[in-house]
């Protein structure tokens, strides 16, 4: 993390993820990200392109572009720092804890 968090701009260019775990871990360091829309994970963690730009896989002029815009116009780093630690253990599990006491289950 001590180089990563010296980064000016995170770039996903995955053709696919199970999980980017990365992008979220940028996010949390308050680092903006762009990413490419793949399968799965980059459109719902960035909201849809609300806390970082999307661009097609494989589609580099606009990967290009989005990174150049995005270094030169960088969104607001506290609100992407805040959806990255959203994704932290602790909220994880405060999560699964409000689904099993939703779903029935008692402790």
């Amino acid at each position: 993390y001590k180089y990563m968090k010296k980064s000016d701009l995170f770039v996903l260019s995955s053709r696919w993820e199970g999980l980017p775990t990365v992008l979220i871990e940028s996010m949390a360091l308050g680092i903006p990200v762009v990413s490419t829309d793949c399968p799965s994970g980059p459109r719902e963690i960035l909201e849809n392109g609300k806390y970082g730009q999307l661009v097609l896989p494989g589609d580099v002029e606009n990967l290009a572009k989005a990174m150049i815009e995005t270094l030169n116009n960088p969104p607001n780093l506290s609100l992407v720092q805040k959806r990255g630690m959203e994704f932290s253990l602790n909220n994880a599990i405060n999560e699964y804890l409000m689904a099993l006491k939703e779903g029935g289950a008692y402790f």
